[in-house]
């Protein structure tokens, strides 16, 4: 019997102990999972302690979406947090597509029928009502669309805002819209659309006003010229924070911030091209 016990407590021993291991390779996968969702350091985490310098940005590719037929001109981006949505516009203003791809398998998964977004210039993901929304941008700037991001098909056509928009964003944190049209103004909408308040931009670049992103304490603004782009920084309460350079030639046009990771997609040859944004300490 003490025989046939020791066995048992040998064996129960080494149970337990492979147990333990496996529990651990469990926790180290779920800590990297969690550190590559995160994105590393944030843009608020330098902002917030005054390291505006001591960072840089590097950009990794992500994913491509090609132009489909005349439909291959890229201009807004946004993210539900699982996919990736982008218009795709035609030589003239009028009709665009919007393609959605997985940000986790890369592939395409679904392509709109022409809708009507004039210039398409920007979108944003609205969580609270799961819809999709494009500022027409230009002369069309006081109208948005909303696309339901399943179907990709219009929720409802011509919707009027009060002040120009060819940049828009949601804080889902806030449940506000920012928008901006040509680099001049910020303003705020509430989660219905209406608008709350505006402030003049004081940046000046001298490069051109593209789309825009957020996160829950910073507005961006992608800021584009014929061989480099800036990324203007302002927060929730209209005040500038910094601008900084990004040395990259391609022409940016939006950007999106979902899973704690920073995204910005450019129009290149006929296609969208999406980066995720690294930042690192120097």
């Amino acid at each position: 019997m003490k025989i046939k016990s020791k066995k048992l407590i040998k064996a129960a021993v080494l149970v337990l102990t492979a147990l333990l291991v496996a529990a651990s390779f469990i926790l180290l996968a779920g800590c990297t999972r969690k550190a590559e969702e995160s994105g590393g350091i944030q843009f608020s985490e330098l902002f917030d302690t005054g390291d505006k310098y001591g960072y840089t940005v590097t950009l990794v590719p992500v994913l491509s979406c090609p132009g489909k037929g005349e439909y291959k001109i890229a201009q807004g981006a946004a993210s539900d947090g699982v996919n990736a949505y982008f218009v795709m516009r035609q030589e003239e203003n009028g009709d665009c597509i919007i393609c959605k791809y997985s940000l986790k398998t890369k592939k395409l998964l679904k392509t709109s029928a022409p809708i009507h977004l004039f210039h398409g210039n920007d979108m944003t993901y609205d969580s609270k009502t799961g819809l999709l929304y494009v500022a027409h941008g230009s002369s069309e700037g006081k109208i948005l669309t909303s696309v339901d991001p399943k179907t990709l098909t219009v929720a409802e056509q011509t919707i009027d805002i009060e002040k120009g928009s060819g940049a828009i964003t949601y804080s889902a944190e806030r449940d506000m819209f920012a928008i901006s049209q040509g680099g001049k103004k910020l303003h705020f909408l509430d989660g219905e659309l209406n608008w709350i308040s505006s402030f003049d931009r004081v940046d000046n670049t001298g490069y051109t006003a593209q789309g825009m992103g957020s996160d829950e304490k910073y507005v961006y603004f992608p800021m584009s010229s014929s061989d480099s782009n800036f990324i203007v920084v302002y927060d929730w309460e209209g005040n500038f924070v910094d601008q900084f350079l990004l040395d990259f030639a391609w022409e940016s046009e939006s950007m999106f911030w979902v899973n704690g990771t920073y995204y910005i997609a450019f129009n290149h040859d006929g296609a969208a091209e999406l980066y995720r944004m690294e930042i690192s300490k120097r």
